[in-house]
């Protein structure tokens, strides 16, 4: 794994002043993932005992595209969530960007678990610190 996603993925769940002492992922710490290389046409989630896929997609890949593949395998696989994260897509929660900003990613997780850690949010004031299109693109996938 690149030293690079692997700091990304570790910044995601330091606890963050702007964002009222919670981190970007809040529940990220310690989980289980895979990383998997794929052009995007051989992405089929088996059942795994981890909580998180990584795809990491080729790097010539437009934002486009990999919103699209991400968008095609939420219609596919509908008990899973693909979150895509283009590398030059900016994103930000209260000014913490968010984008790993060097690979084209897609994060695939259970609907089901992250449904329930977002449930778990909304009692917190975790969400009033998003933009609103931005929380409303996230919570709709």
């Amino acid at each position: 794994m690149s030293i690079d996603l692997k700091y990304w993925i570790d910044s995601l769940t330091i606890p963050r002043p702007e964002l009222g002492g919670l981190s970007v992922c809040p529940y990220a710490k310690g989980i289980e993932y895979e990383i998997v290389e794929t052009d995007g046409s051989d992405i089929d989630p088996p059942p795994w005992d981890f909580e998180l896929i990584i795809y990491k997609l080729p790097d010539e890949y437009s934002d486009f595209e990999v919103i699209s593949i991400a968008t095609e395998y939420s219609k596919i696989y509908p008990t899973m969530v693909f979150l895509p994260d283009p590398k030059n897509r900016e994103t930000f929660i209260n000014g913490v960007n968010t984008n790993n900003g060097k690979f084209n990613l897609i994060l695939c997780q259970y609907r089901d678990n992250l449904e329930k850690a977002r449930m778990r949010l909304k009692n917190t004031n975790y969400y009033s610190f998003w933009d609103s299109k931005y929380l409303n693109e996230i919570l709709s996938s």
